[in-house]
């Protein structure tokens, strides 16, 4: 495998060989189809943030641009980052905090006074409700971890996102590699230029049956 094949899951290895995290998500400019971050899930024991304070249910991804890869092969991908670098310079993919839960009608006993006790976050002052916001790019999109695959017409599912093949001097995606079939399952290669649209993360595509059977086994370079 080269760099132009990176694998959802796959470890991400500083210069200085330290483990970061795995691959979860890819962001990409839909109109151009160009590759231009990707996002690093560092796991709960990386990110710093003491489980006492809700580490196990917060979001560990950092995202940092595609420029800074290094290489790649069927279990690993390397950066140019060491392990400080990566720390100091990439960021947060998704911001969390915490508002307080409205009070509906304050000093009188309610429901809504239920809802605020039944929330609250144990050794925290009051109950608060989880907000989140991503750090996506205007116009940009994303696929993550088993992306749905969905055809148009008929409207059927055939598949999830496995992989991502993009040209290294342009940075353009060429295909994605897609999961098909559940016990018996296979991958296959997805040509770009059938991709419709990315909502949401799931990707829609326009393609004939005769075209979908047609699509070719992904076989990994390595």
């Amino acid at each position: 495998m080269n760099i132009e094949d990176l694998r959802l899951h796959a470890d991400i290895i500083s210069a200085d060989g330290h483990k970061l995290g795995t691959l979860s998500r890819f962001v990409f400019e839909p109109a151009s189809r160009r590759l231009t971050h990707i996002v690093i899930d560092t796991g709960v024991l990386r990110s710093g943030q003491p489980l006492w304070k809700g580490g196990w249910g917060l979001s560990h991804d950092r995202f940092v641009p595609v420029g800074v890869l290094e290489s790649a092969d069927s279990r690993a991908i390397r950066l140019t980052m060491t392990a400080d670098e990566f720390r100091d310079l990439s960021h947060d993919y998704v911001e969390e905090y915490f508002k307080p839960l409205p009070d509906l009608e304050p000093g009188e006993p309610d429901l809504s006074d239920i809802a605020r006790l039944a929330m609250s976050i144990p050794g925290e002052p009051g109950p608060y409700l989880m907000q989140q916001a991503t750090a996506l790019p205007p116009h940009e999109a994303e696929v993550h971890d088993e992306s749905p695959v969905w055809r148009l017409n008929p409207h059927q599912k055939i598949g999830e996102v496995e992989r991502v093949l993009f040209d290294e001097g342009t940075n353009r995606i060429r295909a994605l590699v897609i999961r098909r079939g559940h016990l018996f399952s296979k991958e296959v290669v997805l040509p770009i230029d059938d991709v419709v649209e990315v909502v949401g993360g799931i990707v829609r595509v326009q393609m004939t049956d005769d075209a979908l059977h047609a699509l070719a086994a992904y076989v990994p370079e390595d």
